[in-house]
């Protein structure tokens, strides 16, 4: 499957670049953006006013057409990749005092006010202030010009954060005695000057103010205990501190770590777990400029040349270092992480990953849970046949309907905790026919042992498949160890799905955004559900448990124990337990023959080898049960079957769609029925894949599905593409496979 492929793509203009006469024609007005050599590289367009107004960006680049699929290279209402350009960019070098106004036309009407000042903006408005890059400001004297409302206030407040060690001066205009929300196009004093230098407060922020600093706090006892060199900030080199910045963090192994297109840290919490007690859960926390702040705060000191003091004095990093090192995507040194844990796990040679903290050879994130104890016995078949005795016992009460069932139970649990050993591993689906039959508690199970609480779970949407996909889609970035499709009716299948569970890295479209991120996967994902099917390629990618209790309402059902408030009142046994069966494997097992799994290989040899090595049944045994049981596959031996017998086998036998329709709607005369389908059942099967609401066939469907399926064996038979006819209509046959 080829991968997916961005919608949207921005392109730097050049001289040759056309204006875009079209889009701007539309709006009421239009403000250009400028680089630094005063080329326009964007636009700023509005239409309307008021509430009624609407404001929108235009950046030259490829987007993708919604009817061809190509990438058109023009001017689109697309706002520009952070950090954006500030309004007037190209005319602030020269500049000694900058004006700062919110939105384009209050920047405009004061500058017609004060012709010797420079006044700019920031593009869209009050929420983006930290997406705009404001190092052309570094060294001017900058006074702030809000709106006279709590979003102006508010993100006035912010540029006076960024500004505090770049601008030389930053003062804040008093416009309280504005209209509600006013703003430099709303006045019109006799004497500006005047007007301005009456509301302009004190300097606030600003390098000038270095001298004037407080003494710093006593030390903090373990704060910047990497001592590394400080770094210095100067002006024009922002850049250079940024990249110090960035070194500094992975010199003092600050668990910062690249995850897609995202900076993360992982953070802690408690949270309740099973029986009343509680264990630490792990999640990952995106950082943001502030919290990048904090990082680079407590790692190193920064410091900048007072001309006044003579000296260099300590600074706290300026916001524009914190921009641009998030902003380096792509580009990053930090290592990758691929998932979060909470007890632990093995590694690619089989050695127990225990240590806290990051593991490079899995990539893997250790958060210990302080009161889990394990302890490995020495790895042979005697502690492996204990181990697996042990946890078999926490099965004894769930009703599987045969010994591969209760085997692929026992490959979950072992799967969920040695999880760092594999790159990938196949999909668990627990299926009963009736409600109540514990296919949830038993994932939950697996999951208390692996992380000492219930498996989170998110439902899939009814007949969505894309909605499910998102829903997935957001687990999986979360970096969460065990996640699970719960109560799925019908079939499941999926493009998304299909590689979540074969391929460790994933090209995903978080909720919200068009660009393509790739994630490295580490979670077991499991689906339970109500006669669920699994579809398509997934058949391959799955192994199936199956519950049936033998009784009407199997929730009434009396359990003599608990197996969660077993694993609860010792979970670090069961750790060690699993760790053990897997790891006495590795070491000391005797390879095991299967045929080969394609992409599952590691899996196949450490978990699935380890409980037939100790006399479980092959749980991959139940893939063919998955295959006999794929829609798809019915639905193809549906069409192969009627369509051969309704048209004959071979290429001499090839006809187009359109005849290929007709021929399920022929007629033929009964004396006793009178006319009916000459071959009803090509007409159902046809009807089933390219059916329309009107009860015709959808050609087009149809094309597509013969596309999809063609040269695939079924029953010794397959559809063949045999080319164009003498009209260049395409025909397809049913050919015997010898």
């Amino acid at each position: 499957m080829k991968p997916k492929t961005n919608d949207w793509e921005q392109v730097e203009p050049t001289a040759d670049t056309p204006e875009p006469n079209g889009i701007l024609s539309r709006y009421d007005r239009a403000w250009p953006y400028h680089n630094r050599e005063g080329r326009v590289t964007h636009y700023v367009v509005r239409k309307g006013s008021g509430k009624n107004k609407f404001i929108a960006a235009v950046t030259w680049g490829r987007l993708r057409d919604k009817d061809t699929g190509e990438m058109v290279l023009g001017w689109h209402l697309k706002q520009p990749k952070a950090p954006r350009p500030l309004y007037n960019l190209h005319a602030i070098a020269k500049a000694k005092t900058v004006i700062v106004c919110e939105g384009e036309k209050a920047a405009d009407a004061a500058q017609a006010m004060f012709p010797r000042i420079l006044c700019i903006t920031w593009m869209a408005g009050t929420n983006n202030v930290m997406n705009s890059d404001w190092s052309p400001l570094t060294g001017k004297n900058v006074v702030i010009w809000p709106d006279n409302d709590a979003p102006g206030a508010k993100a006035a407040d912010e540029i006076v954060s960024i500004l505090s060690g770049l601008a030389a001066t930053v003062r804040k205009l008093d416009v309280s005695d504005l209209p509600e929300a006013g703003d430099a196009a709303d006045i019109n004093p006799e004497d500006p000057k005047k007007w301005l230098k009456a509301r302009t407060g004190d300097v606030i922020a600003g390098t000038d103010l270095q001298e004037r600093q407080p003494a710093p706090p006593p030390a903090v006892e373990g704060r910047r205990t990497a001592n590394l060199e400080p770094i210095q900030v100067v002006t024009g080199s922002i850049d250079l501190a940024a990249t110090q910045g960035e070194q500094a963090i992975i010199a003092a192994k600050q668990p910062v770590f690249a995850r897609g297109n995202d900076l993360v840290r992982p953070g802690r919490r408690e949270v309740a777990a099973a029986d009343g007690k509680t264990t630490v859960a792990a999640c990952l926390v995106a950082l943001n400029p502030s919290s990048m702040i904090d990082i680079l705060c407590q790692t190193v000191e920064w410091q900048k040349w007072n001309k006044k003091a003579g000296e260099l004095v300590a600074i706290d990093p300026p916001p524009a270092v914190a921009n641009i090192m998030l902003s380096r995507v792509g580009r990053w040194s930090y290592s990758a992480l691929a998932g979060l844990i909470t007890a632990p796990t093995l590694r690619p040679d089989g050695t127990a990953l225990i240590a806290p903290g990051y593991d490079a050879a899995t990539k893997l994130y250790h958060v210990p849970d302080e009161a889990l104890k394990v302890e490995l016995p020495k790895p042979s078949f005697a502690a492996a046949e204990i181990a697996i005795t042990m946890l078999d016992g926490l099965l004894d009460g769930f009703p599987f309907k045969s010994p591969v069932d209760r085997s692929v139970a026992l490959a979950a649990i072992l799967t969920t905790v040695a999880r760092g050993a594999m790159p990938v591993a196949p999909l668990f689906v627990f299926r009963a026919t009736t409600p109540g039959s514990g296919k949830s508690f038993l994932v939950d199970v697996v999951s208390v042992i692996a992380t000492g609480r219930p498996c989170p779970v998110t439902s899939a949407a009814k007949d969505d498949e894309k909605e499910t996909e998102k829903r997935l889609a957001g687990m999986i970035m979360s970096g969460t160890q065990i996640m699970s499709l719960d109560n799925v009716n019908g079939e499941l299948g999926g493009d998304l799905l299909c590689q979540a569970v074969e391929r460790p890295i994933l090209s995903i479209r978080p909720l919200g955004t068009t660009e393509l991120v790739e994630i490295e996967n580490r979670s077991v994902m499991f689906a339970t559900g109500n006669g669920l099917r699994v579809k398509g390629d997934m058949t391959r990618r799955t192994v199936i448990c199956n519950l049936d209790a033998g009784v009407e309402r199997p929730e009434l059902r009396h359990y003599n124990f608990n197996p969660i408030e077993m694993v609860m009142q010792d979970r670090g046994k069961y750790v060690a337990a699993c760790l053990t069966v897997v790891q006495s494997f590795m070491q000391k097992g005797e390879k095991q023959e299967f045929q080969n799994l394609a992409s599952f290989e590691v899996w196949s040899r450490t978990v699935r080898s380890a409980l037939t090595w100790l006399g479980f049944e092959d749980p991959c045994a139940s893939m063919e049960e998955a295959r006999a049981d794929d829609p798809e596959m019915d639905e193809m031996r549906a069409v192969i079957g009627s369509l051969g017998d309704a048209m004959g086998l071979g290429r001499q036998s090839a006809k187009t769609l359109s005849e290929i329709e007709r021929l399920s709607n022929s007629m033929t005369s009964d004396p006793v029925l009178g006319m009916s389908l000459q071959f009803p059942e090509l007409h159902d099967a046809l009807g089933r894949i390219a059916g329309s609401a009107s009860g015709k066939i959808n050609i087009r469907k149809l094309g597509q599905w013969f596309g999809t399926k063609k040269g695939r064996i079924v029953d010794g038979k397959k559809i063949a593409d045999c080319g164009l006819d003498r009209k260049k209509v395409r025909i397809w046959a049913i050919e015997a496979v010898q």
